[in-house]
C-alpha cells in the first residue's frame, strides 16, 4: 500500500525547545496563533482522542484525532482513522530538533494510506500543506515576539 507524504519545510525558531514544546502544547492559547488548528483540547495521553477544530481551505471543521506520540520536548503525534484504516488512515507529527540551548526546528509530517490516500492527497494535500506551514510561522511568530512568556 502506498503511503503519501504531506511534509513541511523546517522553521527555524530562536527559542528553546523546552519554550518552543511549552507553547505547542498549550492547547488552550492555540487560538492566539495557530490559524489552521485555532481550537484544540486533549489531555495529550497515548490513545486519548484531541478534539481540534481545523481550517481546511475557505472553512473549518471539527475533527478528533487520537494522541499516539508523545515524546517531550520533541515530538508530538495525532493520527485518524477514517472509517477504517484500509480506506484511509492518516498520522501527523509535529517535530521539533534543538539546534542549540536557544534555537530550534519545527516541522511536520503527515503520512495518508489507504484506498482514499492518492484521492485525499490530490484534493487536500496543498491546504493541508499550507495549513501545517501556517502552524510553523504562527509559532515562531509567537515565541519570537515574547508572547510565549506572557500566558
Amino acid at each position: 500500500m502506498s503511503i503519501f507524504n504531506i511534509c513541511t519545510d523546517r522553521i527555524t525558531i530562536q527559542a528553546s525547545a523546552e519554550t518552543v514544546w511549552n507553547v505547542l502544547t498549550d492547547v488552550d492559547r492555540y487560538g492566539e496563533w495557530n490559524t489552521f488548528t485555532s481550537r484544540a483540547s486533549t489531555d495529550f495521553q497515548i490513545g486519548s482522542p484531541a478534539h481540534l477544530l481545523v481550517r481546511m481551505g475557505p472553512g473549518k471543521f471539527n475533527i478528533t484525532e487520537t494522541v499516539f506520540k508523545f515524546d517531550k520536548p520533541r515530538l508530538l503525534g495525532w493520527s485518524k482513522v477514517f472509517v477504517t484504516r484500509w480506506l484511509l488512515f492518516a498520522m501527523r507529527e509535529q517535530i521539533l530538533e534543538p539546534v542549540g540551548e536557544t534555537c530550534c526546528t519545527y516541522h511536520n509530517v503527515d503520512r495518508l494510506s489507504g484506498l482514499l490516500a492518492p484521492l485525499v492527497w490530490l484534493c487536500f494535500g496543498g491546504y493541508m500543506r499550507r495549513g501545517f506551514t501556517d502552524v510553523g510561522v504562527g509559532l515562531k511568530s509567537f515565541v519570537e515576539t515574547g508572547n510565549a512568556e506572557s500566558g
